[in-house]
């Protein structure tokens, strides 16, 4: 099942919040379930006006691609804040030059992207900003295996 041709309607996925603090909140769409990651993952985020949809963090062994849907913000990057709307993609290298957070600047209106990005396992995940690593392992990389704080 998990090398089949698969489709998916993004209607019928259901979306799962998560936030952190005070500034850092998104909804989730998980497109292709763990069941059936292989190489890649796709889901499909929306972050609310003022937030920031992860942490500034960068992946060791994997790539992500952004494609904005609607809305606009701007993506904190290793060469500095980028702006970006509707119609933008974005891409994130594996390592330290892939260092990126992604924030809707608007007041009123949700920012919504698609994000693809490969799978590689292990995968380490530094978090800069908070001095914090986190290492995943396991069926698609879901499985934290440790977080270190305070490096």
């Amino acid at each position: 099942m998990k090398h089949e041709t698969l489709k998916v309607n993004e209607k019928d996925v259901e979306w799962k919040s998560w936030s952190k603090a005070d500034e850092i909140q998104h909804n989730r769409k998980r497109v292709i379930d763990d069941e059936h990651v292989n190489k890649l993952y796709c889901d499909i985020y929306e972050i609310p006006p003022g937030k920031t949809n992860w942490p500034l963090h960068y992946h060791t062994c994997n790539e992500e691609v952004f494609y904005i849907i609607e809305g606009y913000g701007e993506v904190v990057t290793e060469s500095g804040v980028i702006k970006v709307k509707s119609g933008d993609i974005l891409r994130f290298p594996a390592g330290e030059k892939g260092v990126h957070q992604l924030k809707n600047t608007s007041d009123s209106e949700t920012l919504k992207y698609l994000d693809v990005g490969t799978t590689n396992l292990p995968d380490v995940v530094f978090m800069p900003a908070d001095n914090m690593v986190e290492f995943f392992a396991g069926k698609s990389g879901q499985d934290k295996m440790w977080s270190y704080k305070d490096l």
